[in-house]
């Protein structure tokens, strides 16, 4: 199946050929043949991804469904269902809950920041289980 960037099928710039081929020779013509390499491999890879265009879709929600559930099928996880054996998870469900002051009538809204792998997640659904 062919996509494509404006008049350009991708294709063409997997190739570097048709209209984009020209361009990319003429801009080339100054350039060693290393980097002329470079760029070609460069437009290959970015050619080669698979795209999604907002003009594809009736609402945007659906776009972002569809690239949420395309992200999640490539990420290929498998969450933790058991969060008895973490150490110190109490004590962190303790402080939130201090915080969060459950017993008010208040609405709230948290955000909890944090590199990437050091247990965000697991702490908000111990903590959901635990509310």
């Amino acid at each position: 199946m062919q996509r494509r960037v404006g008049s350009t099928c991708d294709t063409h710039i997997r190739k570097q050929t048709g209209e984009f081929g020209k361009l990319f020779e003429k801009t080339c013509q100054t350039k060693t043949k290393e980097e002329r390499q470079l760029w070609w491999q460069a437009l290959t890879d970015v050619a080669d991804v698979l795209g999604y265009h907002s003009q594809n879709w009736h609402t945007e929600a659906e776009m972002i469904k569809a690239i949420a559930n395309d992200v999640l099928g490539k990420l290929n996880l498998t969450p933790l269902k058991d969060f008895e054996d973490f150490v110190g998870m109490e004590y962190h469900i303790a402080k939130m809950s201090v915080l969060l002051n459950l017993e008010s009538e208040e609405v709230r809204m948290v955000g909890i920041w944090g590199t990437s792998g050091i247990g965000k997640d697991h702490h908000c659904e111990s903590f959901i289980r635990s509310a």
